[in-house]
């Protein structure tokens, strides 16, 4: 990836940025080719990144040093999580960069930032999931991620929906 060097900041998002987050929310959902996935509203992101002791996220944003019209321009969501091997961990849920300032450093200066922070709150490790078809994935592995699947042979499971409801009320296997 090119490293240009590129005017942005990147710091801590605030309430106000959760419009602007919920908008790319949307823009790594079109990406991904599941234009219908996102159900979070702005309003979700910020009772659950401001408004709860302990907020269930944190989150960083890539903001434009120069005034222009979208100011932040990526963002990284991560939250805390533990393994019962290592301790400590975080789980990075979404890296976005607006397609305007692709291949500019940055992704790398969010990623960093987010690394950073595990590393900073005493985490072993950060994880994260990328499609396997994304070219992002060069990138990750250029910085030492490993892909667990191929290594580990690690299958990444999700119950939820009416799946999770249906387990959490069924009383009969008790």
């Amino acid at each position: 990836m090119a490293d240009q060097n590129v005017d942005v900041q990147i710091r801590n998002a605030k309430r106000e940025d959760m419009a602007a987050i919920a908008e790319m929310i949307q823009e790594l959902a079109d990406f991904e080719q599941m234009p219908n996935g996102p159900k979070m509203s702005v309003e979700d992101l910020r009772r659950d990144g401001f408004d709860k002791e302990p907020p269930l996220f944190q989150c960083k944003v890539a903001e434009m040093s120069q005034p222009c019209p979208q100011p932040v321009v990526g963002y990284a969501l991560y939250f805390p999580t533990y393994s019962t091997w290592e301790g400590s961990s975080m789980m990075l849920e979404d890296l976005y960069v607006r397609n305007s300032q692709r291949r500019k450093g940055v992704g790398k200066k969010l990623f960093k930032a987010v690394a950073k922070e595990a590393f900073t709150n005493g985490c072993s490790r950060l994880d994260f999931h990328v499609l396997d078809w994304n070219p992002a994935r060069k990138f990750y592995e250029s910085k030492g991620a490993v892909n667990l699947t191929s290594k580990e042979q690690w299958c990444y499971y999700r119950l939820g929906g009416e799946a999770l409801t249906a387990l959490s009320l069924d009383e009969a296997e008790e």
